[in-house]
């Protein structure tokens, strides 16, 4: 089965994997417990592993009611003092197995100093958490721009294929900014023009080759997008300074 989004709160994804023949399931960033209780409930499943990507309490608010009611589940997550309830601490490239899932953890430090994320290897899966969105990526809160720059250049390279679940639905939001970065790029205008008309709300799992050809923070290096971040303030097409002023830029778009 493939990753099925639990929503919560206005925007946010909890990420399902469900093993349908065994009955359990795992799920990435339970920032409310109670619908990820109510899917266990409704599709009789029990709930085997968190797996945690930062410290952000619409990410673990729900990890306590958790494992109150699955007291045998593992939580995984960075060794940070702001993350209770962790069981299984990771750091940069552990591999770590959970039923069929083989997990690399990237270590992703910008929206936080200590966020990572969870590659599934064979599958292609990428839960990336608030450092990369579709059409865009995170504010730094207590990270850097440096590390944030770093963090989605990591992405970036990784094949392009691999599938992005992030962790709020953010999308056609993002792709608005992304229109006034590139108005000409009509990969943007084509796949904004394909999401409003699908029917479901969810514009998720995006991929990495998409990321590259509409997301701004991605392109970094396209001669409009550095045109863009000169006339709002960077001072040269360096692409750490194109970054830096496109984040700046979107913390201000209305």
């Amino acid at each position: 089965m493939n990753p099925f989004p639990i929503h919560a709160y206005t925007d946010n994804y909890i990420w399902a994997l469900v093993d349908t023949h065994s009955g359990i399931f795992d799920c990435i960033d339970p920032g409310d417990g109670e619908p990820v209780l109510s899917f266990a409930q409704n599709h009789q499943l029990k709930l085997r592993s968190i797996l945690i990507t930062h410290h952000h309490q619409d990410h673990i608010g729900g990890v306590g009611q958790l494992i109150k009611c699955f007291p045998s589940c593992a939580v995984y997550g960075p060794k940070d003092s702001r993350i209770p309830f962790i069981t299984n601490p990771v750091k940069k490239n552990d591999l770590i197995q959970i039923g069929e899932n083989q997990f690399k953890v990237l270590f992703n430090p910008g929206h936080t100093s200590t966020h990572i994320s969870y590659y599934e290897i064979n599958k292609g899966w990428l839960f990336c958490g608030d450092t990369l969105f579709s059409g865009g990526c995170g504010r730094v809160f207590d990270g850097t721009a440096e590390e944030l720059h770093q963090s989605l250049l990591l992405f970036k390279n990784l094949p392009p294929a691999t599938k992005v679940f992030c962790a709020h639905e953010y999308t056609l939001e993002n792709l608005r900014f992304a229109q006034t970065v590139e108005p000409d790029n009509q990969s943007i205008r084509d796949y904004t023009a394909k999401l409003e008309k699908q029917p479901e709300q969810c514009t998720l799992p995006s991929t990495i080759a998409i990321e590259q050809e509409i997301n701004p923070f991605f392109r970094t290096d396209k001669p409009s997008v550095i045109e863009f971040s000169k006339y709002h303030g960077a001072s040269t097409s360096d692409s750490l300074d194109v970054f830096k002023t496109l984040r700046m830029t979107k913390n201000n778009f209305k």
